[in-house]
């Protein structure tokens, strides 16, 4: 990568994003902190980034999350002239910049820091790059260029927008050859879905899943342990999963979960899956998918495991009242016999006509019309 920041800064970057080296973490957080202290606008810039969760860092480098802090250093940045400051925070939902404004001096308008961030880029700044086709692929570039439908006319808008989703395509490919996997997602979202008119590419978009996966980032061995475990070939699904856990992708704990549980693609093995989707189920609280999971482990139990109705009521009411229609013939159950909660022959009614052909709705609104049969006499 072609330095063109502060010595620390581009290597800081050089760490966090293209080497993703946990083991190196504080010393690039040390080299992005030293030169900050000196009044980098730049350093404020990435340090910011560094704490805005999993799309902008990969999870491997364990970051937390702290918004509050990383618009403390954008708005810092900003002051101190920063332009990639500037036109990075002016792409970050819930940012207000100080004086309500992104333009700072010694910059005057949006065209500039267009400039010098693209100049950066034209020069080999791989990041720079990043950067350049992130605004491409929003189609934030036309309030660079102050190109809007009403300018120009939608047609020609429409023509903007082709072009420059293939000038975001391109940008994203060199920035995922120098090794830069956050540039990933977006290049195989253009060749998924054919973006604004752009070709879809579904074999050139697996590619680069598989180059991800190569690149050891967790999310996309666990896309690829799932292509695997769609072919049958469990063995190596069950090693990208493994893999995926080793580089901090908590959604592989259910992937490997649901292979032994109820139904899972190997043999029945509930401790085993317990394991796996209690230890995922503790990074990911709210997610659906463990919620149901382990609400039907604790639901029906077996293998010396004993059931748990308290535990299987609260994780699949919070995975139903999310919007999860998958365990309602459990949840239903558990309102019919008073299981974890208090009897609710209404609520129980409801949740068994979500499914009414699963085995336990059905024989749940048997007992109901019956229940019904018997107080008419």
């Amino acid at each position: 990568m072609t330095a063109l920041f502060d010595e620390r800064v581009d290597n800081a970057v050089e760490i966090i994003w293209f080497e993703r080296n946990p083991a190196r973490r504080e010393e690039a957080l040390s080299m992005l902190r030293a030169a900050a202290n000196i009044g980098d606008g730049d350093a404020y810039y990435f340090l910011g980034r560094c704490y805005l969760g999993k799309s902008y860092v990969d999870p491997v480098m364990e970051l937390p999350f702290d918004q509050q802090f990383a618009f403390e250093c954008f708005r810092t940045s900003l002051t101190l002239e920063s332009a990639i400051g500037m036109f990075g925070a002016m792409h970050q939902d819930g940012f207000e910049p100080p004086g309500n404004t992104f333009i700072h001096p010694p910059y005057h308008t949006k065209k500039e820091l267009w400039d010098i961030v693209s100049e950066k880029a034209t020069q080999g700044h791989i990041f720079c790059k990043y950067l350049i086709a992130n605004a491409y692929y929003y189609c934030t570039v036309g309030d660079f260029f102050d190109i809007t439908p009403e300018n120009v006319g939608n047609k020609k808008y429409q023509r903007y927008q082709y072009e420059w989703t293939a000038s975001a395509m391109r940008l994203y490919e060199i920035c995922v050859s120098a090794g830069l996997g956050i540039a990933i997602p977006n290049l195989v979202d253009i060749l998924r879905t054919g973006r604004y008119g752009a070709p879809v590419q579904n074999q050139r978009a697996k590619i680069y899943i598989h180059k991800g996966a190569e690149m050891g980032i967790g999310a996309y061995e666990r896309i690829v342990g799932n292509q695997y475990r769609d072919e049958n070939k469990l063995t190596k699904a069950v090693e990208m999963y493994e893999r995926a856990l080793m580089h901090k992708d908590d959604y592989a704990y259910y992937c490997l979960g649901k292979l032994y549980t109820f139904n899972g693609a190997l043999s029945l093995d509930l401790k085993k899956a317990l394991s796996y989707l209690e230890e995922g189920y503790a990074q990911l609280p709210n997610d659906i998918g463990f919620c149901n999971l382990l609400g039907e482990i604790y639901f029906r139990g077996g293998q010396d495991i004993l059931p748990d109705y308290d535990q299987a009521f609260l994780l699949l009411s919070k995975a139903y009242f999310k919007g999860s229609t998958w365990g309602s013939d459990m949840l239903g159950t558990c309102y019919l016999n008073g299981l974890g909660t208090q009897v609710n022959l209404n609520m129980a009614q409801k949740l068994f006509e979500l499914h009414p052909k699963k085995p336990l709705a059905a024989s749940g609104l048997k007992r109901l019309r019956r229940a019904e049969i018997d107080s008419s006499l």
